[in-house]
């Protein structure tokens, strides 16, 4: 029996084209967010709630990732601002977003002013975290209804992001939830990452991440 070993980086086309994704968005001037995290942890509902606060201010657009559906590109679309769908079922029913869908995606937008670009990806702890999509900043969600064991069983996800948000705070009081370990575990696997817990129960919870993005785009107080 011959062993065969590949050393064929199989992510080396989607990450040239990720380069050409970021030069695009740099001069542009377009701050671009890649948000993942599971399915039901809140990430669409965020991404409402950041939509009331700043859209007075800056000129968001989304692009919502899910394998089969429009209705988060419905949500979004209430609220007047550019919206794009991503459906994955017709190329293997994919579980992550990658940087060639966005290339198309982008097409969509390109007759829009644009100061920050939210790429919900599809929900999923394991796939997104190794697509590199030409983003500027890699948050990660996991909610308290999720259990607490999260970040300790997919670790790569946590390890490769700026910013960690426990969404669903709120219903810690009715739960086993171990909010002292996931911070902990956080800690160990990334401990540079932001960490920010939420609940859009109450609207100033997600304030600190509302500042990051309006300090990256200039708007800081």
């Amino acid at each position: 029996m011959k062993k065969v070993i590949l050393n064929l980086d199989i992510l080396k086309e989607e990450n040239i084209i990720a380069k050409k994704n970021r030069k695009y968005f740099s001069q542009n001037r377009i701050f671009v967010v890649n948000l993942m995290g599971s399915p039901g942890c809140g990430k669409t509902t965020l991404i409402e709630e950041i939509i009331k606060k700043i859209k007075d201010k800056l000129k968001i657009a989304v692009i919502e990732g899910d394998i089969a559906t429009v209705k988060d590109a419905r949500r979004i679309s209430k609220l007047k601002i550019p919206v794009v769908q991503i459906n994955t079922e017709k190329v293997g029913n994919a579980c992550h977003l990658n940087a060639g869908m966005i290339r198309k995606a982008i097409e969509s937008l390109k007759s829009k002013k644009i100061d920050i670009l939210i790429i919900e990806n599809i929900g999923n702890l394991v796939c997104p975290a190794e697509f590199d999509l030409g983003e500027n900043l890699r948050i990660v969600m996991t909610s308290v209804t999720e259990g607490d064991d999260k970040v300790a069983k997919y670790p790569p996800m946590f390890a490769n992001c700026d910013i960690v948000i426990i969404s669903k705070i709120d219903l810690i009081k009715y739960s086993k939830y171990n909010l002292k370990q996931v911070e902990k575990d956080i800690r160990r696997i990334n401990p540079k990452a932001v960490l920010l817990k939420i609940t859009t129960k109450r609207k100033n919870t997600i304030n600190s991440l509302i500042e990051i993005l309006m300090r990256e785009k200039g708007y800081a107080d």
